[in-house]
């Protein structure tokens, strides 16, 4: 039966990078903004400028959405793999008390 693992750490981890990504989109939005005609240098750079502005706003807009949606989905799997992991933490010390509670009583674990 194969292994399943999950590296959690690793997920946080892709989070983080996620959120410096959305954070650089956003500064590049943000950038474009401010671009304005005879801003930039000639009239050519300032026209190819507001072209590359116009066709990649929107571009950008919906790679940070998807960032953002990627983002949450990672904290919701995070979650559950912590929640997942809690559960069976618990589940063997509860097991592992009723084994001790047994032997107190003089019982071994096999019911001899």
């Amino acid at each position: 039966m194969p292994d399943f693992t999950v590296d959690v750490g690793g997920l946080e981890a892709l989070q983080k990078n996620l959120t410096r990504v959305k954070e650089n989109i956003d500064g590049a939005t943000k950038r474009l903004d401010g671009l304005r005609p005879d801003s930039v240098g000639s009239d050519e750079l300032d026209e190819a400028c507001g072209d590359f502005r116009d066709s990649w706003k929107e571009g950008l807009e919906k790679l940070e959405e998807a960032v953002e949606e990627v983002d949450e989905g990672l904290g919701q799997a995070v979650k559950g793999y912590r929640d997942v992991e809690e559960g069976i933490r618990d589940s063997l010390k509860d097991m592992r008390d009723g084994v001790d509670d047994l032997n107190l009583q003089g019982a071994t674990p096999s019911g001899r």
